[in-house]
């Protein structure tokens, strides 16, 4: 993508961000949608307070109305127990995963990754972090690697029954020898054996837009990290529904884009329960229209 391409994404992402939640939800004569179900990664979204009270947090999520995790681990039940209680709650274990290193280099532990996820029943399998050690801002080249393990990882999981999707951060949005790395991974990974878990909070971190990528690359975006950003010159994280992010703007594009799963993240939330509770009552009352 040229420089000016990117300005001007850029300048939608501004614009949709300064729009207001609720334009997308009044204009125009669609019918309005509510989300059919939206799930939670557990992680770092329900922290210390749902490792320290497992069965409790779990039946609020249930009763709050999230139908769908992505986690790992056991919530400190044990596996047996825990693949009950969530099956008693209708909690559908969804998605897990692992990282580019385990993917590229660790045969043996991105074996065990795909058991792991196997034995819950779960329908994807994500890289969640696309480099083999700390550095985030590599060549053009490496860039292209990472795609050809994408599709290696994501024939191996497709034999294995499973969906592999990349999920990204913002540095897939850093101008590199000229164009976006996103674009680069988008094109060069076969839609057959990889697609996106879009984390649409990363995405404008990036200074670009969700819904561009959404119709530029259509049916590429099954699952959508649906996290907020707060209003302070740091951009940092907010509950879903409080900060800049016009999700019905966002929302609308769904059939477009090929998205079935919204799952709700926060990588930081000031109070975990209470960041749940938000969220999940944001998007079980909210209305979009679809394109």
């Amino acid at each position: 993508m040229e420089r000016r391409d990117f300005i001007k994404n850029a300048g939608v992402l501004s614009a949709m961000l300064l729009a207001g939640k609720g334009l997308a939800a009044t204009t125009g004569c669609n019918k309005l949608h509510s989300l059919k179900s939206f799930g939670i990664i557990t992680g770092n979204t329900g922290g210390k307070w749902l490792e320290e009270n497992p069965k409790e947090g779990l039946k609020l999520i249930a009763d709050l109305g999230y139908k769908e995790l992505e986690f790992g681990g056991d919530f400190g039940l044990g596996f047996d127990t825990a693949k009950k209680y969530l099956k008693d709650l209708g909690l559908k274990p969804l998605l897990g995963g692992s990282s580019m290193y385990q993917i590229a280099k660790d045969k043996d532990a991105f074996k065990k990754a795909i058991k792991n996820t196997q034995d819950w029943g779960m329908k994807y399998f994500v890289c969640y972090y696309p480099f083999l050690d700390g550095t985030q801002v590599v060549p053009l080249d490496q860039w292209k690697q990472i795609c050809e393990w994408s599709n290696e990882a994501g024939r191996i999981c497709k034999e294995e029954g499973l969906e592999f999707l990349y999920h990204n951060h913002n540095y897939e949005f850093h101008i590199t020898e000229g164009v976006i790395p996103y674009d680069i991974v988008l094109q060069n990974t076969d839609p057959e054996l990889v697609n996106m878990e879009m984390d649409v909070y990363w995405v404008a971190k990036g200074d670009a837009c969700p819904v561009t990528y959404m119709k530029k690359y259509p049916g590429r975006f099954p699952v959508l990290h649906v996290k907020d950003m707060d209003y302070t010159p740091e951009r940092g994280f907010a509950y879903v529904g409080q900060g800049r992010l016009d999700f019905p703007e966002i929302f609308s594009y769904s059939k477009i884009a090929g998205t079935k799963h919204y799952i709700v993240e926060n990588d930081q939330p000031k109070d975990n329960k209470e960041c749940i509770i938000a969220s999940g009552n944001y998007l079980r009352n909210m209305k979009f229209p679809l394109k």
